[in-house]
């Protein structure tokens, strides 16, 4: 079967096609810019790479063209991968934010009743839900014929136990609500959970009691603690607009009095505060100058000061969330980086890292040096803890679990 899954950001739209269950690369590529003038594009497929911009105001005509693309009726591929809209098994989305069906660990299909979810959960996953839900219109008045299914993000944390994802704050609000703790970025950190012990070549018994703690780190990020391929406890919570770590615009964990005392100072309506805290805040807000780790690397060489901040706060609380979720496995023994930033970023890996001594963490700056975007072991030889980098494949765990689902539902 073939599943496109795509994953849109607030102008952008990136795709790839698979076929299962032999987990081949048809075709991938991303639309960026839509709604500008021209929308830059690049897609690969078959030993073809085709580059070019198009005119496309918003994701609608995002997803008519790309199909079209797809079906070889803009001219741009040959030979193209789809015959017809009717090879498509499914459209499937790498979804954040589904309230009730959040712990539902496998995919889920696309009706009415799922999207009016997705849409009561707007005021906590507003830039994401809001990206999700015009792409899954689009492709619905594309293709209304072919199934669209989504693998939301906290799926793969439905196995934290209830003392973990319980606030203090009144029951009710958890029953009737569904305000709890739900964690993000999942099939990233299920991806690992899956690939990281193979990868790593531990042995059944060893995957089965050993924790690995993995740091998804990019523009969002989160920890997971992991045993036996399952999440035991993460650092984002209820909403996708904060918590866990500082992201590039948006904050931390804080204290909600914090928020309330500075909604209240500065006179700012309900929205106004979520747009700041969406916005104008993270290490973007701590710093003054940029949320990109790139520019603040380079602030920092430059002795600004305010960059050299974000760097720390930011290094520190991972560090301090390694520790809780080492704490939430009882002993770590691989500590492991993907992501953007932890694919690639050596200065940020080593940072962190050079806090960790007191959890058996070891980093050799030569081989921390030579892993960028691949697979290695950066950690010493003398390191008591394994530090490895893998990269994620998060349309691959939405692929396999769409895949599933249209087989259990035949």
């Amino acid at each position: 079967m073939k599943i496109l899954i795509a994953n849109p950001g607030s102008t952008s739209l990136k795709f790839k096609l698979y076929e299962f269950p032999q987990e081949t690369i048809i075709a991938t590529g991303k639309i960026e810019r839509m709604s500008e003038e021209q929308s830059p594009y690049a897609i690969k497929t078959g030993g073809q790479n085709i580059s070019g911009s198009a005119s496309l105001a918003d994701y609608a005509a995002g997803a008519r063209w790309l199909l079209s693309v797809l079906m070889g009726e803009a001219g741009l591929l040959s030979p193209h991968p789809l015959e017809s809209l009717h090879d498509l098994s499914a459209v499937a989305f790498k979804a954040v934010h589904g309230g009730r069906f959040n712990t539902q660990r496998g995919a889920v299909e696309l009706t009415d009743e799922v999207i009016a979810e997705m849409e009561r959960m707007l005021p906590v996953a507003r830039l994401h839900n809001s990206a999700y839900l015009q792409a899954i219109h689009a492709f619905a008045a594309a293709a209304p014929d072919i199934p669209r299914w989504a693998l939301f993000e906290p799926a793969f944390h439905a196995t934290i136990s209830g003392e973990k994802t319980t606030y203090g704050l009144p029951i009710e609000w958890r029953e009737k609500h569904g305000v709890r703790r739900y964690g993000f970025h999942g099939a990233s950190h299920r991806y690992i959970a899956e690939n990281a012990p193979k990868i790593m070549g531990w042995s059944p018994r060893k995957t089965a009691t050993e924790g690995i703690v993995n740091c998804h780190l990019g523009g969002s990020s989160s920890l997971c603690a992991i045993r036996d391929m399952k999440s035991v406890d993460t650092t984002m919570g209820f909403s996708t607009q904060t918590g866990g770590i500082p992201h590039s615009a948006r904050c931390e964990n804080v204290d909600a009095w914090a928020v309330l005392f500075m909604q209240e100072t500065l006179g700012l309506s309900t929205t106004e505060m979520m747009e700041l805290l969406c916005s104008k805040a993270g290490l973007k807000g701590i710093s003054g100058l940029s949320g990109d780790m790139r520019d603040l690397w380079e602030g920092r060489d430059k002795g600004h000061k305010r960059a050299l901040l974000a760097l720390d706060v930011w290094a520190y609380q991972v560090r301090r969330d390694i520790a809780w979720m080492t704490a939430a496995l009882d002993g770590m023994g691989a500590l492991v980086f993907t992501g953007g930033i932890g694919e690639n970023g050596v200065r940020d890996r080593a940072l962190i890292c050079s806090g960790l001594g007191f959890l058996g963490v070891k980093l050799d700056p030569a081989k921390n040096e030579a892993v960028r975007g691949t697979a290695g072991k950066i950690s010493a030889p003398d390191s008591k803890t394994e530090v490895w980098v893998i990269p994620t494949n998060e349309e691959l765990i939405v692929g396999r679990a769409t895949a599933l689902a249209l087989q259990a539902k035949q």
